[in-house]
Formats: C-alpha cells, structure tokens, sequence
C-alpha cells in the first residue's frame, strides 16, 4: 500500500473511531437515563432493558472483550437501583447475567472474525510484494541481456552477410572472438543476478528460486 493511501486509510480509521466512541456515549446516557426513569422514578423493571444490548452488541463488535467493562457498569447500575427499589430476584440477577453472556459471546466472535480480516489482508499484502519483487527482477534481467543480445544479433548478422560475399577468415576470427565475449558477458550477467537471488532476494518466492540457480 502507498504512503497516501496508507495515510487516508488512518485517517479515516480515525474518524470511525470517533464516531464510535460518540454512539456508545450517547446509548451509555440513553441507557442510564432508562435506568434512572423508569425503573428507578417509575420502579418498573420490565422491558426497558431490551435497549440495553443495543449498546452491548455495538461496543462488543467494535472493542471486543473490552465491552465487558461496559456490560459491568450497567450490572452494576441495574443491580444498585433493584437494591434501591427493592425488586431485585432472582429474575433481575439472571437478567444482568445476560448482559455479560451476550457480551462476552458477541465480543469472542467478532474478535475471530477481525483476526480472520487481518490475517487474510496479511497474506494478500505479502503475495502483492513478491509479485512485485519478481517483476522487478524480470525487468532488472531484461535489462542486462537486452544490450548484449542486440549487439550479438547484429554481428551476426553482418557475419552472415560477409560469408555471402566471400568471407574473410582472419576478420571472421575477429568477429567470432567479439561475439565470444558478448556471449561471456550474458553469462556473467545470469550468474550476478543468480547470486543476488541467493544472497539478497529473499522476497523472490522459493519456486523460483529454485528454478533460476540450478
């Protein structure tokens, strides 16, 4: 991933993060001012709790098992205004013991499920920068042979073109010799990239590896 685009994905990852921490504080209010009104000022206890796992759910898929402090906290609340009240059963105790089962459980998978995103963005990433890797020592390979073989092919060309005019031995000899060195010179290309692949290119994937330093 590019620098700007790394930046923007941070940048927006901010924002969520933001915008994330503003839901939860204002369900958090909504769901403390339930408590307070309703069970609390109208000393009911039925219903109103439904809203409570909005928050729950939302906190555990965003923060994972750290929604549990949030799960605690409205325990917490519910079990203090029962104790105020009076009403607090075994109903209200297996009640608040759902909030944190639900939490916990909704918190464990998304919590997987963020892993699973990460690991497969990981092994997408790593395959992108070996392909890159490779493409760049194909180019970088093209570019040393391609000289030497356009030189090669040339004089072989001229060579070609002398035998059907009567060839020169002596300059024949001279000619091959030129092309005997442009030869030697493509092979000692192939061995200092091989040698790169061996002692530098760990990124080049093994297979190929393999394939170029037999």
């Amino acid at each position: 991933m590019k620098r700007g685009e790394k930046g923007m994905e941070q940048g927006k990852i901010t924002r969520e993060g933001g915008h994330r921490v503003w839901a939860l504080a204002v369900l958090g209010l909504v769901c403390i001012g339930l408590e307070i009104i309703v069970h609390l000022y109208f000393r009911t206890a039925v219903g109103y709790t439904h809203i409570f796992y909005i928050l729950l759910v939302l906190s555990a898929l965003w923060y994972h098992h750290k929604a549990l402090f949030i799960a605690g906290g409205l325990v917490c609340a519910t079990l203090a205004t029962s104790l105020f009240v009076g009403d607090l059963t075994w109903a209200t105790i297996l009640r608040v013991a759902m909030f944190l089962v639900i939490t916990w459980i909704v918190a464990t998978i998304s919590e997987e499920r963020d892993r699973a995103n990460r690991e497969l963005a990981e092994k997408k990433e790593e395959i992108e920068r070996k392909h890159y890797a490779l493409v760049g020592y194909i180019s970088e390979a093209a570019l040393r042979m391609k000289n030497p073989l356009e030189m090669l092919r040339d004089n072989l060309t001229s060579m070609r073109m002398q035998l059907d005019q009567g060839p020169d031995i002596d300059e024949l000899k001279m000619m091959l010799s030129v092309q005997i060195t442009h030869l030697e010179q493509i092979i000692e290309n192939f061995r200092e990239l091989n040698r790169e692949i061996i002692e530098e290119r760990d990124e080049i994937p093994q297979a190929f590896r393999d394939f170029l330093t037999r």
